[in-house]
């Protein structure tokens, strides 16, 4: 596979084992915009209630809240942090930092276009309120977004948040030697337009036809500096996992696979946790997961050996560091899983930063 290929397991995904209804978002979504919020200052009981979702929700990962939840959010975190364009700070700031994120395995494409294209293909499972598209058209390749029949005005801030992640996306590649021909939206502004200017990098065309960002083609089309196949190949093969349970009529598997994926770096992970989040009793989500050939514990140890793998074929973290995103309190006890994967100590196996040339 090449490109953004890699991620067709999305498509698969979706179309085969996940049900989702139009004009919602993940509640994953929610939660890390709250995240991102509170560490700006935001009071994270303030703004759950001001959008009417419970705590429960947000620590299901694959809840689905109806789309107007995201910019009713948004707007909230302005409202409450008292900075009219927080939410274009928010998403500017924001980014993956460890494979806990789906996400993230994306930055290790050939190209920004496989990079974004990627990206434009996990869409449906972050939210369905709006559509984007990318493709060339010469010189430039537009990314543009299709609003779905809402007013554009009533998903401006949704729309705003979603234009300057994937230019920040795109900075995350080509830094300050990014090229992007114009970007248009098709809303009026919600505040000064040079505060848009100051967190985009662009100045902005509102009322245009489309919102869309054109990106330079030869710039899009350039090898990555930070492309990495070998370590692109063996994320793939892990996402590739659950999605085959899916077929296999093993639903509750990957569900729970998913969960602790994207979890291990955030909270402990427990099986009383998980099953609560599915609004599950947990002996009823242990057998279920026995029965089809996954144990809780077995599930659990396998996936942070797989995610351990990720990071030492990386090679950019201490011990320290990977101990903590696999979701140990202690370095003592990923030592000892450690010696267990490998059958060797990390201090032989491991090259930590500091020790490298």
């Amino acid at each position: 596979m090449e490109g953004g290929q890699q991620f067709t397991w999305v498509g698969k995904l979706v179309g085969g084992g996940v049900p989702i209804p139009p004009n919602t978002v993940s509640a994953n979504i929610i939660g890390r915009a709250i995240t991102a919020a509170v560490q700006l200052g935001a009071k994270r009981p303030d703004l759950l209630e001001a959008v009417g979702i419970q705590e429960a929700t947000i620590r299901n990962k694959l809840a689905r809240v109806p789309g107007v939840v995201l910019n009713q959010l948004l707007i909230a975190i302005e409202v409450q942090l008292g900075r009219p364009a927080a939410v274009l700070e928010i998403g500017r700031d924001s980014r993956p930092s460890c494979f806990s994120d789906i996400g993230f395995a994306t930055r290790l494409l050939p190209t920004l276009y496989d990079v974004i294209d990627a990206n434009v293909q996990m869409q449906e499972l972050r939210q369905n309120l709006y559509r984007t598209s990318f493709a060339e058209q010469g010189e430039v390749t537009p990314l543009i977004w299709n609003v779905l029949g809402n007013d554009p005005q009533d998903i401006a801030a949704a729309v705003e948040f979603s234009v300057v992640t994937y230019v920040r996306l795109a900075r995350e590649i080509w830094g300050d030697h990014l090229k992007i021909a114009g970007i248009s939206m098709q809303h009026r502004p919600r505040f000064d337009h040079a505060l848009y200017t100051q967190y985009i990098g662009v100045p902005i065309a509102f009322g245009a036809k489309e919102t869309a960002v054109l990106f330079s083609t030869e710039q899009c089309r350039a090898p990555s500096p930070f492309a990495n196949p070998e370590l692109l190949i063996a994320a793939t093969r892990c996402h590739l996992q659950p999605v085959e349970w899916f077929d296999a009529d093993k639903r509750l598997s990957a569900f729970t696979y998913f969960y602790l994926w994207t979890e291990l770096n955030k909270t402990p992970v427990t099986l009383d946790r998980v099953a609560r989040s599915f609004g599950m009793a947990e002996r009823t989500l242990r057998r279920h997961l026995v029965e089809e050939g996954h144990p809780f514990r077995t599930m659990l140890d396998d996936l942070r050996k797989q995610m351990c793998d990720l990071y030492k074929l990386e090679n950019k973290r201490s011990l320290a560091d990977v101990a903590e995103l696999l979701g140990y309190g202690e370095l003592s006890a990923f030592t000892r899983a450690y010696r267990r994967w490998y059958d060797e100590p990390p201090s032989k196996g491991w090259q930590t930063p500091s020790r490298r040339p």
